[in-house]
């Protein structure tokens, strides 16, 4: 439903209208009243736009927005994008599709606009359909054919893949061509890589294999060595043993052989005095804890050289056999380059040993462990691979089976252009589509046209049924003529000189026809309804306010506008009863006030003493009582005020005293100088419109004191009646 008019722009009196917080949001039924040339039909006009998806003619410039409770917007430049259906009688309805002839004696109208050679029209879509199916029955053998040769051609491939991998048919076959089909190329392999895959499919499981584990030289332990080469012992060294590493060595042996004895145990002479002391002096404490961490540290390298078993490439499955050899290879050479770095370090620690009063300065020994464990870490990612495999070895062999089935579907596109077919067989079906397509819209215009010349009839009788309920009775009909147009009818006879209540009748029994024809949904319609009671009397209005009740109440949101007061409050009375005050109905005032000198349109919510009683002169009491107490809040109505007080005094001297205007002033207002200011007030300005009448309102005192005349004469003659009046004032302004 439509929820509220955000704006409307150049628009008739609609200059710069915006909603504001104060206009409650519609409902589903709202009723809008207004005096004529308030802005009423201007306003249907907005949603005629959105009904015939175009702006009016006349206001090639306007702007407006819509709402609707979703709070989805319906734009002036956007007039198709609305779900709804909008349905809207006006006068602009009536002169679009009710065009009275202009013969007086034969009154006909036409409905809508027939087309005079409709069986003409009928025969050229035939011929057209039949030569549309000629052609699409052509595009079908042509496509039959096609689809038959690539068909047999994916079985027979099918057949092949199912030799390698049973059970396998084309249906598999199409899924896989499917997921190839934005790259074939992609898919296509190589001999070796098809000759894997193949004994992957065919092969079984293999035994998992362990991952391998070393201990490599940490940087520590290489400073630590580094340290130890550079080390010299600081003793009382005997110069001969020092210069010959040799002979240092074998005395540092016979030293061990002749402690606590004092023969030599080599040529069996006695050991002269203080000769062991003396080499104990030369191999002190020093260098023997040199010598000791030295050959802790020669066997600490010989443990850290690294050994490793390689599992065979066989044990491999044939899709890693060639990974497992390169980092093999690699790993091997790592480990080579380890050892060979971990020797070089034991032959200088030897050679320390043997001297270790030599200071070994300048050695660079690069053992790089980083890249030992690097290598490690890629050779054992191929075991967990294998592993893996092994573990998921149903899922590698069906993910194997996979890549040959997208292998061979390349292969396949390849030696029959599949896709190429499956696009030109695509654009058959499009045309063979767009020709059915074709041939049902020409069959069904054929049958709206058949149906069109047969639906006329039903059509007058149906608009004769509402004219009827209008009436109350059947002296006006509608009878078709051979000429698809309509004969009006009067007690059986032409109608000659139809009234313009009657033809208000015809008119809107024609729009409520319309709202049952197949296009609308009346539970999905906005039906918007301007004053469909022009010229009937008060009996014809009260049977047109029942067929509204009747036909209207179902529609998804129903607006109806009027001039005429009783129309209004017999509306107003059934939408109170339907959805009270505030769950399904609302009540607005449409009115022009003047705004920064500019006479305007203006929305707003229905006024208390026209929604609680159902007299108009209430509610003109009302407004002039307002604009009397406090006529700066009340100044953009200023220019209404002549038309007001003229009603309302129409009303009054009618009643009361049984006369017109200028006579009941007299009768009214005593004074001579206050009834001639009354009388030049309600007669030149009330029928005064444009720039000369604003002009005329500079003095605001001169409006309010005609107020105060008019209400004070009032008091004066029937104080029982102002108090009444005073006291409904009172209520409203609550």
């Amino acid at each position: 439903m439509i929820k509220r008019i955000d704006k409307i722009k150049n628009l008739g009196p609609f200059k710069k209208f915006k909603w504001d917080n104060n206009i409650p949001d519609f409902r589903q039924y709202n009723l809008i009243y207004g005096w004529n040339y308030s802005g009423k039909t201007i306003l249907s006009r907005i949603f005629r736009c959105i009904e015939l998806n175009e702006l009016h003619p006349d206001f090639p410039k306007t702007e407006f927005e819509l709402t609707d409770d979703k709070d989805n917007k319906v734009r002036y430049e956007e007039l198709d994008n609305s779900p709804y259906q909008f349905r809207v009688f006006n006068t602009d309805f009536v002169k679009e599709n009710l065009q009275w002839d202009n013969q007086e004696a034969n009154p006909l109208f036409i409905l809508g606009k027939e087309d005079i050679e409709l069986q003409k029209r009928i025969k050229d879509l035939k011929e057209e359909a039949e030569k549309l199916l000629d052609e699409k029955n052509e595009n079908k053998k042509e496509k039959t054919k096609i689809e038959r040769d690539i068909e047999k051609r994916l079985t027979d491939k099918a057949r092949e893949i199912d030799r390698i991998k049973p059970p396998y048919d084309k249906r598999k076959f199409k899924k896989r061509l499917k997921k190839i089909q934005s790259n074939p190329e992609y898919y296509c392999l190589n001999k070796n890589d098809i000759s894997k895959l193949q004994k992957m499919v065919h092969s079984s499981p293999l035994d998992k294999l362990s991952v391998i584990s070393i201990d490599v030289l940490t940087k520590d332990k290489l400073i630590e060595i580094e340290k130890n080469l550079k080390k010299t012992v600081v003793s009382q060294t005997i110069d001969r043993l020092k210069c010959d590493p040799k002979l240092n060595s074998w005395v540092r042996k016979g030293l061990d052989l002749h402690k606590g004895k004092n023969k030599c145990e080599f040529c069996g002479n006695p050991l002269p005095e203080n000769l062991l002391e003396t080499y104990e002096k030369h191999f002190s404490k020093e260098y023997e804890n040199l010598i000791k961490e030295l050959k802790t540290l020669a066997e600490y390298l010989k443990a850290h050289k690294i050994s490793v078993s390689f599992p065979d490439k066989k044990r491999f499955y044939s899709h890693l056999e060639a990974q497992y050899k390169n980092v093999k290879s690699k790993f091997e050479n790592c480990i080579n380059e380890y050892n060979e770095s971990i020797e070089k370090l034991i032959n200088l620690i030897d050679e320390k040993i043997n001297n270790p009063f030599k200071k070994l300065d300048g050695i660079s020994i690069h053992i790089d462990a980083d890249d030992v464990n690097k290598c490690l870490e890629e050779f054992n990612k191929i075991i967990n691979k294998h592993n893996s495999s092994s573990d998921d070895f149903k899922k590698t062999q069906k993910e194997a089976f996979e890549k040959l089935e997208l292998h061979y579907a390349c292969e396949f596109d390849k030696e029959n252009s599949y896709f190429d077919t499956l696009n030109k067989l695509h654009e058959l079906g499009k045309k063979i589509n767009q020709k059915n397509e074709d041939i049902k819209k020409k069959e069904n215009e054929i049958s709206q046209i058949e149906t069109k010349l047969s639906d006329i009839a039903k059509a007058a009788n149906k608009i004769n049924q509402y004219l009827k309920s209008i009436f109350g009775k059947e002296h006006i009909k509608i009878k078709a003529t051979d000429k698809n147009k309509f004969k009006i009818l009067r007690d059986d006879r032409e109608a000659t000189n139809l009234s313009e209540g009657e033809k208000t009748a015809v008119a809107f029994s024609y729009f409520l026809t319309r709202l049952e024809d197949k296009e609308t949904d009346i539970s999905n319609a906005i039906v918007f309804i301007d004053d469909p009671i022009s010229s009937l009397d008060s009996a014809h209005l009260y049977n047109t306010f029942a067929v509204i009740q009747t036909k209207l109440a179902s529609c998804k949101q129903l607006f109806i506008s009027t001039h005429n007061l009783e129309f209004f409050n017999l509306i107003k009375e059934w939408l109170k009863k339907v959805g009270g005050h505030k769950d399904k109905c609302r009540f607005y005032l449409i009115e022009r006030i003047l705004k920064s000198g500019e006479e305007i349109a203006n929305i707003r919510e229905l006024p208390k003493t026209l929604l609680d009683y159902k007299s108009e002169y209430h509610f003109l009491f009302y407004k002039i009582k307002s604009f009397a107490d406090n006529p700066t809040t009340d100044f953009e109505n200023l220019f209404q005020l002549p038309n007001i007080i003229r009603r309302f005094l129409e009303a009054l001297v009618g009643f009361k005293y049984g006369v017109g205007l200028k006579k009941g002033l007299k009768f009214l207002i005593n004074n001579e100088s206050d009834r001639i200011k009354v009388d030049k007030f309600v007669n030149n300005l009330s029928h005064q419109t444009g720039l000369q009448r604003n002009l005329l309102f500079s003095d605001i005192s001169e409006c309010k004191g005609v107020g105060d005349i008019v209400i004070e004469a009032i008091k004066n003659k029937d104080s029982e009646h102002f108090k009444s009046l005073e006291r409904i004032y009172k209520d409203a302004s609550v």
